[in-house]
């Protein structure tokens, strides 16, 4: 099978981009730099728009307002057989319902019938993952998701019956913005913002296997919503921060477990391990606190001083529980 192809590389796919805008409007030099940088490689843009402008491409033709394509008959490329390996794997994994409709599951169902999946998932073997995971299978979980999908597409605000950590129900009008998955946890996560009368939006993080009913309101926000500064603003005042030893390949581990947090990282010359500061929500700090001690002695935690003593804490209750059996 074969991985590489001239039409479907990267650079190709910039300038499909941006004869495809240009047939619709003129493109200035400043938005075709945009593109290269923000679909090609870090020098894309130096290696392609002289060449579109005024090099020996002759795709572009100048006009006061900026460049057109001359060619407004672009074609849908067809998918190769990698892609299409890749589509049907994915047809595999129950998630997928998530995100497509029934007509549009059987569409490509039938479609790729002929195609060898490129992976299957049992060729996967997750040995570091909880067991209690979100029942996605579900037809109310499926429900839920693609009405929180709908509602971040169309800033649409949500009414959210929620079951909290306790059990206790309750019910709240949200803004959806985000959906995050953890890996580890096997579940979906929601970032939503709740605003009381008077008073600036809140975020709140909300488990989706949690939701008991999720309905649309009909209110559409029409201001934009910096989702990321309500994310930074939720963090705790200090840090996690952490020393990570590269015994038992613990950087590149720690990297790929904590994917989902803002962090700083940085190598301490004097001994050759890594200093990583990692931000996070308070309502995330039980499951940072179980993740870091799952890494044993690869990761020692310098600080805050509080979440330290929480893992002291566990450590000591872990020790009393092991020298009873």
């Amino acid at each position: 099978m074969e991985l590489f192809s001239e039409i479907y590389n990267c650079y190709y796919q910039v300038v499909d981009r941006i004869l495809k805008k240009g047939a619709l409007e003129p493109v200035s030099v400043k938005e075709m730099n945009r593109l290269a940088d923000t679909y090609g490689y870090g020098e894309s843009a130096v290696s392609i728009v002289p060449r579109l402008t005024g090099g020996d491409w002759d795709l572009l033709v100048k006009t006061d307002e900026g460049y057109l394509s001359k060619i407004d008959n672009l074609q849908v490329l067809p998918l190769t057989l990698l892609q299409k390996s890749w589509l049907k794997s994915l047809l595999f994994d129950p998630r997928i319902t998530l995100f497509l409709t029934d007509c549009q599951l059987r569409i490509l169902s039938d479609y790729l019938r002929d195609v060898e999946p490129l992976f299957r998932n049992e060729d996967f073997l997750y040995f570091d993952q909880y067991s209690d995971g979100d029942m996605t299978g579900s037809d109310a979980y499926r429900r839920h998701f693609q009405t929180i999908v709908k509602g971040i597409k169309e800033k649409q605000t949500l009414k959210i019956a929620y079951y909290s950590g306790k059990g206790k129900l309750s019910e709240r009008t949200y803004l959806p913005c985000r959906i995050e998955y953890s890996a580890k946890d096997d579940k979906f996560r929601c970032f939503a913002l709740f605003k009381r009368a008077g008073r600036d939006w809140r975020l709140e993080t909300l488990n989706i296997g949690r939701m008991f009913s999720v309905k649309e309101t009909g209110f559409f926000v029409k201001d934009e919503v910096d989702i990321d500064r309500y994310i930074e603003k939720s963090y705790c005042e200090d840090p996690v921060v952490l020393e990570i030893s590269e015994e038992r390949n613990g950087l590149e581990r720690a990297m790929l477990h904590f994917a989902c947090y803002e962090k700083r990282i940085e190598k301490m010359e004097a001994t050759g391990k890594y200093r990583c500061s990692i931000y996070y929500n308070q309502s995330m700090e039980t499951e940072l606190l179980i993740q870091i001690l799952s890494f044993g002695p690869v990761i020692k935690v310098l600080g805050p001083e509080g979440f330290l003593e929480q893992i002291k804490m566990r450590v000591r209750k872990q020790a009393r529980l092991l020298s009873r059996n």
